[in-house]
């Protein structure tokens, strides 16, 4: 099994959600964290604390994952700090529900950079540097495997972000091991717009979308990312979370 304890791991878009949720799971691990954000300095901030008052340690790196200088930057700022890097977790994402109709080019260019790119950019510069057995992991989503109404260019870029994985996999093996996690809806601030978009409360809407009736907790994903790390033998694969949210046929 794969140790995290003092591993330095990178978190994409860790100021809150299910970003927030990795970094303090990791931390608990023993992994010394670098928590990112795009510009709320206090968002980022509050993560570091939670880590720090649990007695982990943590740095903040404010940068714009969706541009490589951004990438570039954060790579420059952990290896400032930690000397090494172990572990890119690339969470740093966004969904914005349009009808597929009505997408204008700032949406669709908004869900290139943040849900794509950044992963691209980020993978391509830290797998320069990352560390003998260390790991890749992508933040994808269900809605890259299963359609859901209005987030076609959401779920066509986590897709990307799917097939992108595998032939990640199969470029930096056996140096770096490259998986991806693809939740369904979780009780983050996405989750909560969209069952606030159709007008219904989040247990009507979890009812709806899933068979287990519950949106998922961001600390289950964070369990499920901390439990793939350690297997040495994953590599190449899309684990699916999602409370049976795809075996319902995603939302319509």
């Amino acid at each position: 099994m794969y140790s995290l304890k003092n591993k330095v791991a990178v978190v994409t878009g860790s100021g809150r959600g299910i970003g927030r949720a990795i970094a303090v799971r990791l931390s608990s691990e023993g992994s010394l964290v670098v928590v990112n954000a795009k510009k709320r300095v206090e968002e980022m901030n509050e993560t570091i604390k939670i880590i720090k008052e649990n007695g982990g340690e943590a740095i903040g790196v404010l940068a714009d994952v969706s541009t490589r200088e951004g990438c570039e930057k954060l790579l420059k700022d952990t290896l400032k700090n930690y000397k090494a890097v172990d572990i890119l977790v690339n969470n740093a994402g966004i969904g914005l529900f349009s009808p597929f109709l009505n997408a204008d080019d700032k949406l669709i260019e908004k869900h290139i950079t943040t849900d794509f790119l950044s992963t691209l950019y980020c993978s391509q510069i830290f797998a320069k540097e990352i560390r003998e057995g260390g790991e890749i992991l992508n933040v994808a989503s269900v809605a890259g495997i299963v359609p859901a109404y209005g987030l076609s260019i959401y779920g066509a870029m986590k897709g990307a972000v799917i097939t992108l994985t595998k032939y990640l996999a199969l470029e930096l093996a056996p140096k770096i091991r490259v998986n991806a996690i693809a939740p369904g809806f979780v009780k983050t601030k996405m989750g909560e717009s969209m069952y606030k978009l159709l007008g219904i409360s989040e247990k009507e809407f979890a009812e709806r979308v899933t068979i287990m009736g519950k949106l998922l907790e961001p600390e289950e994903i964070a369990e499920f990312v901390a439990a793939i790390l350690k297997i040495e033998s994953l590599t190449g694969q899309v684990f699916v979370i999602d409370s049976g949210e795809s075996l319902k046929g995603g939302l319509k």
